[in-house]
């Protein structure tokens, strides 16, 4: 047999009933081979079956390979954030919000517009809000990298409740003291690939597993997160929303590993990658993977990776067209220098990381630049007269920069 490290239900095709046990045993005896305290029963198209076996996995080349491409970009990330202006640091990370729950809600079947979504973000200033549909949400993800770690069963329900429960159908809401306590099956088209655990007892008796996993120190850390996150989904606590919750409850804990635009960026990714997302758990699952998660270890760390790469390569671009427009402006600091100079700039910056997104109020403009509104006022119409700036709306009265003059200003960067 090949020393590739195949899918145990190949070997089992290829080579037989004793191969697959042979390396099986082999797997799990090496001094690269973990074995958790989680207990899954395999799937097959009756259902769940009464074997059971331990989720394990195998450290190999590969998956140390991707786990120090991992800590690499998240190293590279952390330092091209540095080079941001202050004012872009926030605004940009909720860019990257924005970004994940439009991806999310469009899945979900939820309608919402990215300008909705952002109007959101401004609400989490109000002190009582009357609007409050994905309140919850957007504040979860504003705060990922300060989410306490889950240390009781009641922090599951918690999060839930805090993050999307006011968006579940009365039919789906949660009817057990903490979880669901009637079945839910997980389907792809008309082919049922997975059901939930049942009773609720269960369902509470596994989460406590996890939560004793999670703090098992003789696994590395960012597996153990990942592999709480297949788990996570195998339980399938609530009817609706076990996606939600269960990419936020990894992303908090990558969040704290790595940093939040990592935690982010992956959650997204995994969103977009659907598909492979759940053949990785669906394969766990099977008889003769025997509770294997070391593919799925491999095929999660590519998504974080995909999505860690994506980040890197727009501030990294983005922070090329800043440093140009910067050329441009090279005498801001001096006390001669215009207020419109400053106010440009201080746009052009913003559309660049931002583009067709970014606006700004005329109150935020006065509020940055500390500025009367007797001396505000030229500096806007003489930039709206040459066409460098427009008005986006007039209540609240908001301005972007001209398309046009962006794409020059961006153009003459090539």
């Amino acid at each position: 047999m090949s020393d590739q490290h195949l899918k145990l239900q190949k070997i089992f095709h290829m080579y037989g009933s004793n191969a697959a046990s042979e390396a099986l045993l082999s797997r799990k005896q090496s001094l690269a081979g973990y074995t958790t305290n989680l207990i899954i029963h395999p799937f097959n198209k009756e259902g769940l079956e009464k074997t059971s076996y331990p989720l394990f996995y195998v450290v190999t080349p590969e998956i140390f390979q991707k786990h120090t491409s991992v800590l690499l970009n998240s190293s590279k990330i952390t330092k091209l954030v540095t080079q941001l202006p202050n004012y872009i640091i926030e605004p940009y990370f909720q860019k990257l919000i924005i970004n994940e729950m439009q991806s999310t809600n469009e899945i979900e079947g939820v309608r919402s517009t990215r300008k909705e979504l952002k109007e959101v973000l401004a609400r989490l200033q109000e002190k009582n809000p009357k609007n409050k549909k994905f309140l919850g949400m957007v504040k979860t993800y504003k705060h990922i990298d300060s989410i306490a770690e889950f240390k009781e069963l009641k922090d599951f329900r918690e999060l839930y409740d805090d993050m999307i429960s006011d968006e579940i159908d009365d039919h789906h809401k949660v009817d057990g003291d903490l979880f669901r306590k009637g079945e839910v099956s997980i389907t792809s088209g008309s082919k049922v690939t997975h059901y939930g655990i049942t009773p609720e007892s269960k369902i509470k008796e596994m989460l406590e597993q996890l939560i004793i996993f999670l703090e098992d120190t003789r696994h590395p850390e960012l597996f153990k997160y990942l592999i709480a996150h297949y788990y996570y989904e195998y339980i399938h606590p609530f009817y609706d929303g076990n996606g939600r919750t269960g990419r936020l409850i990894v992303g908090s804990y990558i969040a704290r590993y790595l940093e939040r635009y990592s935690a982010i960026t992956f959650s997204y990714t995994v969103n977009k990658n659907k598909p492979l997302f759940y053949e990785s758990l669906e394969e766990v699952s099977k008889p003769l993977n025997f509770g294997e998660t070391t593919f799925y270890l491999e095929n999660m760390l590519d998504l974080l990776i995909t999505g860690q790469e994506s980040l890197i390569e727009d501030l990294e671009r983005n922070l090329y067209l800043k440093r140009h427009i910067d050329n441009q402006f090279k005498n801001l600091s001096h006390p001669d220098s215009s207020n419109k100079d400053r106010v440009l700039h201080y746009m052009l910056t913003f559309s660049v990381f931002f583009k067709e997104d970014f606006e700004v109020t005329r109150k935020e403009l006065l509020e940055y630049f500390n500025l009367s509104e007797h001396k505000m006022k030229p500096v806007l119409e003489n930039m709206l007269d040459e066409e460098k700036i427009e008005i986006v709306k007039r209540n609240p009265l908001s301005y972007k920069v001209n398309k046009d003059f962006l794409n020059q200003v961006l153009d003459s960067t090539q």
